[in-house]
């Protein structure tokens, strides 16, 4: 096991003058740790989530909300950090299968398919605008105000896709202040970062501010040539003057840059306008394999030996654990065998019958994971009254996500894939914010999105015989929504919330499907004879819903509010983007979800202690998950146990509930403490479609039934050396699964426990800052996803002492 190390930053903040820099200014984020240490009171957290600014403690919804001060405390850099201390939220980055995509659920709900013809589950925001794709939602956390994680379905507040929760990031406006900061930061696996932003005045009423920040870092899986490992094995060799290293997997090289300007032409009218790209030129996430399934027709799939020989993929290629059939496996769980390339063969028929020459033409792809993005929005608010503004949200923005993929990892190459995603979208949206008096404030407003992507790639599964180009397929959408929100203050401690908003969906999907060398397929009975009726086909989708939401609330004291509300969403629906077979272009219709939710916010403790708690009861209808087991249908007269199968289906409804706990405390000056903590139980109570083996036992994928996690802190005060604060951060869950079949051999992610700390020092002005961050000191070996197709694949955490 690797030992940890640590990481270095130091921040340097300053403020522009007539003669150039100057070292007197301070950077607000470092200002706000020290308000709060020195006064020892909870600072107000301010939050939009109901199209207005009102503090947290003040606003019916179960919300977790960091501003940029605990970001900077908690050293956390991207959106899956923040949501790791969030209750009854899973976001991280998805598997070597699935690009530059995230895994996200919030309570149960949620998708892990990037795929353009599904819809995910959890809406991302950031400022305001929508970001209709899971793919390019592993968000670095780039110059940011706050991030407002919303639990429970926003349908009305944040409309498309909002069904589990929404997740919302604000970043930093320019203000003209003259500011700016700097950080740079130095750590294992030759981690280099850095990150700034510069706040600037151009004119009287016209400001800009530029931010940018660099990630890179090593990889941290190691590809190993088996053949070089293991001579006189038989497995053809991939060596190329590295000894018998191939590469490594896991590394990053990010970097992003975002321009936003302000004007304010009258003072009543505010213009933002902002524009931001992103060049990530990765490897393939890392990815290792942990088991073989005998049963899989993938393990009936050959390569040709150095002798002419067959070799099959079996659990000799399991480089760890106590799977491994390799009486000399190197027990190393951050290592191998993946080479990328595939010359493999199958069987001419089952398993059980005599196999053959087939021989594939060598399919090699690079292993990457590039993905480029840029965007541009305008924010127009226009206040036409003393109670009334208009807020005009305007955004396009587009990416293209190329990535490679060899699910089996190991040198056979039983699936083998290169594919691009290109999307772009443009969105309008309309709001009008406005009072009646002191009795009702409300947000009427529309929206409008169109879409349009794409997905091309090379697929080769040569234990199906299939060796074929995916697509472009291409994928067109537009929605259109109406809504309204009000909230009527009945009396001085007693408010009424309600809402509306009527959506409408039409999603156009075409199918191509060509052989590896571009030409038509032809033969129905030949290689990629299954996909012949394919190509040229289109499915189209199209919907309307109405979601609503109602919500009494009662202010007790001002330091005393509780609140009940009821609130719907849902998810569109589609048609399968990947059919291996005519027979698998199957529909599926929308999911719905129904929540009712009781809550409490408290300040106690003289506004020294925050305790906001919720508990909910969900109905959850047509569920839709994306199945790695679909019915198999004969191929060329031949009944297969298994057949390639990527298939979104209703799979049955349930009834999710759970209780929700955060807190922060400030028992005396310095010393702070934040908590959370989630029990979430699912449980089916219908089951539609019984061929997916799917049973009411199981749950949803990435749905631990307990979360928890504590931090704790405390600034030593050094007097003119400044002050030095360590800081611990312990976070834990249970084991979920992570494929809609559960299975615990196969696709459960063990609980697991992570402990980070820091040391940071702070000058006295606080315009100075070094930091020393550990991730997992304890050295937990654990895994974010797994793939379970024909082998139990996953990714791993990276190794102590690194974070991203």
């Amino acid at each position: 096991m690797q030992s940890a190390t640590v990481s270095s930053s130091i921040v340097r903040t300053f403020v522009r003058t007539a003669l150039g820099a100057s070292l007197i200014g301070t950077l607000a984020v470092s200002q706000v740790l020290a308000q709060s240490s020195e006064s020892g009171e909870l600072q107000e957290v301010v939050v939009t989530a109901q199209f207005r600014k009102q503090d947290l403690q003040q606003t019916p919804i179960a919300i977790t909300a960091v501003n940029a001060a605990m970001l900077e405390q908690r050293n956390q850099t991207d959106i899956a950090q923040v949501a790791s201390q969030a209750p009854n939220v899973t976001l991280q980055p998805n598997g070597a299968a699935f690009g530059s995509s995230m895994v996200a659920f919030i309570r149960g709900v949620g998708q892990t398919d990037f795929n353009l013809a599904l819809e995910p589950g959890v809406g991302i925001y950031v400022d305001d605008v929508y970001y209709a794709t899971l793919t390019g939602s592993v968000l670095d956390l780039l110059d940011l105000d706050r991030v407002e994680i919303l639990r429970g379905p926003q349908g009305t507040l944040a409309g498309k896709n909002s069904i589990g929760g929404a997740i919302k990031l604000f970043s930093q406006q320019p203000t003209g202040e003259g500011a700016a900061y700097l950080q740079a930061t130095y750590g294992s696996l030759n981690r280099i970062d850095a990150r700034g932003a510069g706040d600037f005045k151009i004119a009287d009423n016209l400001f800009a501010r530029i931010s940018f920040a660099s990630k890179h870092h090593d990889g941290y899986v190691t590809r190993v040539d088996y053949a070089c490992t293991h001579p006189g094995s038989n497995v053809p060799g991939h060596s190329v003057g590295d000894g018998c290293v191939l590469g490594k997997d896991g590394s990053q090289a990010f970097d992003a840059a975002r321009v936003a300007l302000r004007w304010t032409p009258t003072e009543n009218i505010d213009v933002n306008i902002a524009g931001d790209a992103t060049n990530d030129q990765s490897s393939v996430q890392a990815n290792t394999l942990l088991r073989v399934n005998p049963a899989s027709l993938g393990a009936a799939t050959y390569t040709k030996g150095v002798n002419g020989a067959p070799v099959f993929f079996d659990s000799r290629f399991v480089p760890y654990g106590p799977f491994s059939t390799d009486p000399n496996r190197p027990n190393d769980p951050y290592m191998s065998y993946t080479t990328y390339t595939s010359n493999a063969a199958s069987v001419a028929g089952p398993p059980t019958a005599p196999f053959g020459p087939d021989p594939y033409a060598p399919i090699v792809v690079p292993p990457i994971n590039h993905f480029k993005s840029w965007g541009v929005s305008g924010d127009v608010a226009w206040t036409l009254a003393e109670k009334l503004t208009l807020r005009s949200i305007t955004a396009y923005r587009d990416y293209t996500n190329q990535f490679a993929e060899q699910t089996d990892a190991s040198p056979v190459g039983v699936q083998i894939l290169l594919q691009r995603q290109f999307h772009n979208q443009f969105s309008e949206e309309l709001r009008l914010n406005g009072s009646v008096g002191s009795a009702v404030d409300y947000t009427v407003g529309g929206f409008y999105m169109r879409q349009g992507g794409g997905l091309n790639a090379r697929v080769g599964l040569p234990w199906v015989k299939f060796d074929f180009i995916h697509g472009p397929d291409s994928t067109i959408a537009k929605t259109y929504a109406a809504f309204a929100n009000a909230e009527w203050h009945l009396a001085e401690k007693l408010n009424l919330i309600g809402g509306v908003r009527y959506s409408d969906e039409k999603k156009t999907y075409v199918y191509f499907r060509h052989n590896a060398d571009g030409t038509e397929v032809t033969d129905p009975n030949g290689y990629n004879g299954a996909v012949f009726l394919l190509n040229g086909r289109s499915a189209t989708f199209k919907g309307t819903r109405t979601d609503y939401r109602a919500s009494l609330n009662f202010q007790a004291t001002s330091d005393v509010m509780t609140y009940a509300s009821i609130s719907t969403g849902f998810k569109g629906g589609g048609v399968n983007p990947r059919p291996f077979y005519p027979s698998q272009t199957l529909s599926f219709k929308p999911e719905t979800l129904t929540a009712y939710e009781i809550g409490t916010k408290l300040n106690l403790l003289d506004n020294h202690m925050r305790f906001n708690v919720a508990a909910f009861y969900n109905n959850y209808k047509d569920i839709q998950l994306t199945l790695n087991t679909c019915p198999t249908p004969p191929l060329n007269g031949v009944q297969y146990p298994a057949a390639p199968c990527a298939l979104p289906a209703n799979v049955g409804s349930a009834h999710v509930k759970g209780v929700e706990v955060e807190t922060e405390i400030h028992p005396i000056d310095r010393f702070e403490i934040d908590a959370s903590a989630s029990w979430l139980d699912f449980g089916y109570t219908e089951i539609t479609n019984p061929t997916t083996g799917i049973t009411r036992d199981m749950v949803t994928p990435y749905t631990p039934k307990w979360k928890w996690s504590v931090g704790t802190q405390y600034e030593a005060p050094l007097g003119d050396a400044g002050s030095i604060t360590p800081r611990f951060d312990v976070s834990h869950q249970s084991p979920e699964f992570a494929n809609a079949t559960n299975n615990v051999d196969w696709n459960r992610i063990d609980s697991h426990t992570v402990l980070n700390g820091s040391l940071t020092w702070r000058s006295k002005d606080v315009s100075w800052q070094g930091a020393l961050n550990v991730t997992n000191i304890t050295n937990k070996l654990y895994y974010l996803t797994l793939f379970d197709t024909h082998t139990s694949a996953g990714v791993p955490e990276r190794p102590a002492g690194h974070a991203a």
